[in-house]
């Protein structure tokens, strides 16, 4: 009986050894991670982060406004009057991302899916109000979360924008690694 109770002592101190050595980052350590990841952005770029809109919606290039908490965004074209509605209108959306690389400590671009290095591929298309691209295995269909909805409500048709995007505003491959995206570039067209 001894005999049995000791090796059970020993297997759940293997077990918790094993466990206690997991080099999964905890949800908190991956929220400093992506401050840090932010703080070295805008810092590096000279943005200037504004806490409030202005009246009327005209920023300075290097200008972003926090929309929600981490979420960073700059108008570069308002686009039109028509704006877009939720559960109807159906939106394709071409960018320019760049991702933070721990590797060389810097942010890199991934992929472009807008201007003259588009090179014939498809923008993403979703319906606004909904995190699910309307034709699937698009190949950058990943980016899509909140964060390229987001600014919906406050742009029209044909607009630019510059974001900055919480891991948690974006896709599931975003939030399980924990890397947040810059978008220098975001253009939506409504169908």
């Amino acid at each position: 009986m001894k005999k049995g109770f000791y090796f059970l002592l020993i297997m759940m101190g293997v077990a918790i050894a094993v466990a206690s050595c997991d080099d999964t980052r905890s949800y908190t350590d991956m929220l400093n991670a992506q401050r840090d990841m932010m703080d070295k952005l805008i810092a590096d770029s000279g943005f200037v982060i504004l806490s409030d809109f202005p009246a009327d919606s005209v920023l300075e290039p290097n200008e972003f406004v926090e929309i929600d908490d981490n979420f960073y965004m700059n108008i570069i074209d308002k686009g039109n009057s028509s704006r877009a509605v939720v559960g109807q209108t159906d939106i394709q959306c071409r960018f320019i991302p760049y991702i933070f690389s721990s590797d060389s400590d810097r942010w890199m671009q991934s992929y472009s899916n807008l201007g003259p290095n588009s090179n014939g591929t498809h923008p993403l298309e979703f319906k606004y109000g909904y995190t699910v691209p309307i034709y699937s295995y698009v190949p950058y269909e990943y980016f899509l979360g909140a964060g390229l909805s987001t600014p919906l409500t406050y742009v029209g048709d044909s607009s630019y924008v510059r974001l900055i995007v919480p891991f948690e505003m974006l896709g599931s491959d975003f939030q399980s690694s924990g890397t947040p995206v810059f978008f220098d570039r975001v253009r939506y067209i409504f169908k």
